[in-house]
């Protein structure tokens, strides 16, 4: 296994959840996942985040460093509405649908006979459902997703080996991920 470095202590507030009496299913099987290396590379994140739970990572040095995978300028990407870019924070989020306000892409933020509330849009703008131009998700809005085009990745102040797991597990191959900052 290989070493890994960008790892210091951290104090955080609060307690994870407790499992207690509830019944525990261990997934062994990612479905999703339909690449070898990038199975590989979220084995490898899974077992640092196991055996080190209150740590401040720099997710930058993990990445290039231990997954050996680069890093490039965001405003260096080839973008399409069909991508996603998930980001650490709101504000990052809201950088890149700036950016990208000339391309159509809307989240439904109501549940209706048509839409669901989360549901992404790419085209017009559909008139008879509460919703509003997005490029940029956060991790945690993501969750749940799966990309199926190229899924960029901004890792700027990004600090949690966790949020760069969920981040990285939207994708089906290794080949879809683009590390931005």
């Amino acid at each position: 296994m290989p070493r890994f470095s960008g790892l210091k202590p951290m104090t955080i507030n609060g307690t994870e959840f407790e499992i207690g009496d509830l019944p525990v299913f261990n997934y062994t099987k990612n479905y999703r996942c339909k690449c070898k290396i990038l199975e590989e590379k979220l084995l490898f994140l899974r077992r640092i985040i196991s055996k080190n739970k209150n740590l401040l990572i720099n997710c930058e040095s993990i990445i290039t460093n231990n997954l050996e995978l680069d890093i490039i300028d965001s405003n260096e990407i080839d973008y399409s509405a069909e991508d996603m870019i998930i980001t650490n924070t709101n504000d990052t989020k809201d950088k890149y649908t700036e950016k990208y306000k000339h391309l159509d892409k809307y989240t439904v933020l109501e549940n209706t006979r048509d839409w669901s509330n989360g549901q992404i849009i790419i085209g017009p703008k559909p008139s008879k459902v509460k919703c509003e131009l997005r490029h940029g998700y956060t991790i945690y809005a993501s969750q749940g997703t799966t990309a199926e085009h190229k899924l960029f990745i901004d890792v700027d102040k990004m600090n949690s080996l966790k949020l760069l797991y969920t981040a990285m597990s939207r994708a089906r191959t290794m080949d879809q991920i683009v590390f931005i900052k």
